[in-house]
């Protein structure tokens, strides 16, 4: 099936900014947890313009990611997923279920109705697109459940 620019163009927009962008934000801190180990990230000079809470904050995440094995890692990669996608799901839900309500949350694509495009949609709603969208145009891999 052939499908209208505004279509692809939701997909992509939906899945980068819900999902893959927030994963890659997640993977940073993951990565730089893991990048030292903890003596050398303490010998580290302390940003001197970051409030306390915050540094210690820093440090408890640096802390955290560097003690996770890498099975650990591995389940915590999808529990974020996970969150990330039923956080997306979610919001898509209730779009949709709210579509024509005078107090619902809109959506449009290039200025056109969400509504106008939804006989595009193969899974026959806009959260059960979120799937497919995932499956096509995410960077990391399937739906997590």
């Amino acid at each position: 099936m052939e499908f209208s620019k505004n279509y692809n163009e939701l997909g992509k927009i939906i899945v980068k900014k819900l999902r893959d962008e927030n994963f890659e934000f997640y993977e940073k801190s993951r990565d730089y947890g893991k990048s030292m180990s903890q003596k050398k990230y303490s010998e580290l000079p302390k940003n001197k313009n970051l409030l306390p809470e915050f540094q210690k904050l820093q440090d408890e995440r640096f802390e955290f990611f560097n003690s996770l094995t890498e099975k650990q890692t591995e389940t915590l990669n999808r529990i974020i997923l996970n969150i990330l996608d039923s956080t997306a799901f979610n919001l898509l839900r209730e779009v949709e279920e709210n579509l024509g309500e005078n107090e619902s949350i809109g959506m449009t694509i290039n200025g056109e109705k969400i509504e106008d495009i939804n006989s595009e949609f193969l899974s026959g709603t806009l959260f059960g697109e979120y799937f497919l969208w995932v499956e096509k145009n995410s960077k990391f891999g399937e739906f997590q459940q």
